[in-house]
């Protein structure tokens, strides 16, 4: 339900103060800047809703009035658990550190190991096509303009289906990490050791190849040329490390009126803090270029 009217957004906010649990979601525009702005509060208080028709769709944007209204009587009521997925970006925009009883699924799903939730990344996307039979998500509105209005239909229908997800998201994960627990709390020190001892054979056969793969495929593209292909991207990264001798340190620490004497690199905080006294130092740049392997998503 996409909603723009003033006093019906605010009859509805004093109405959601009755739930005992919200699922929410924020759109930003802007949001590769560095002055994004909110533009949609979206809000599902009835998680079997799984087409999305329930979510409200609250268009607050360049409307601080009415999102300080929802910050006060939704954020800041600890009666309501309110769930986001990357609850920390949200929070800029809806009342930052000062809120109350915020529960976080991305922080959830980070803390459940990967042989038991078997997924790379703990996107909502990712969880949701793991969890449930919502398949190939689309999520190129995410990147939308959502700063222009009217909003296209297909960019309302995302921001609905957002929540939705999260709600799924929410109850398969709290349902794994309630059998996580149980499972810790069942078996034994005995039983712990007897396991890894099982794996700890497989386990170390499939660190060394895996190592083994990794630094020969990143030397095969390297002498290749290749900075990519079908399954990794080869990133560069360089580091600089700038040296003076311990005399022309001395030497300046003395002009300066201080006295220190021990062997150290001029580090960044360190030349930061030189200032431009940097300059009166004989020193020399040693570049060290190493390479990382990326996944390809």
């Amino acid at each position: 339900m996409y909603l723009t009217n003033k006093d019906e957004i605010k009859s509805i906010i004093l109405d959601l103060r009755d739930i005992d649990i919200l699922w929410v979601d924020t759109e930003t525009a802007d949001y590769k800047t560095k002055t994004p702005r909110i533009s949609l509060i979206q809000v599902l208080a009835y998680p079997d809703n799984i087409d999305g028709s329930r979510t409200y769709l609250f268009d607050v944007l360049n409307q601080e009035e009415l999102v300080g209204y929802f910050v006060d009587h939704i954020m800041m009521n600890e009666s309501i658990t309110k769930v986001f997925h990357n609850a920390k970006y949200d929070l800029r925009f809806l009342g930052g550190k000062q809120t109350k009883n915020v529960f976080c699924t991305y922080e959830l799903a980070k803390t459940i190991p990967y042989h038991i939730l078997p997924v790379k990344s703990k996107s909502l996307k990712t969880l949701t096509e793991y969890f449930t039979d919502f398949k190939d998500i689309d999520k190129n509105e995410q990147s939308g303009d959502w700063g222009v209005r009217p909003l296209k239909k297909n960019q309302l229908y995302y921001a609905q289906m957002d929540c939705v997800y999260l709600a799924q998201v929410y109850q398969h994960l709290l349902k794994l990490d309630k059998i996580m627990k149980e499972n810790q709390d069942n078996i034994s020190l005995e039983d712990l050791c007897k396991r890894y001892r099982e794996i700890e054979e497989q386990w170390l056969f499939l660190d060394s190849e895996i190592k083994f793969l990794k630094d020969n495929i990143k030397e095969k593209m390297l002498d290749n040329n290749l900075e990519e292909n079908n399954y990794f991207k080869l990133s560069e990264r360089k580091t600089n490390t700038i040296k003076t001798t311990i005399q022309n340190l001395i030497r300046l620490i003395n002009e300066k009126g201080n006295s220190i004497d021990f062997s150290i690199n001029l580090t960044k905080n360190i030349q930061k803090s030189l200032g431009n006294s940097l300059d009166d130092l004989e020193t020399k740049v040693e570049t060290t270029i190493s390479y990382s392997l990326k996944d390809i998503k």
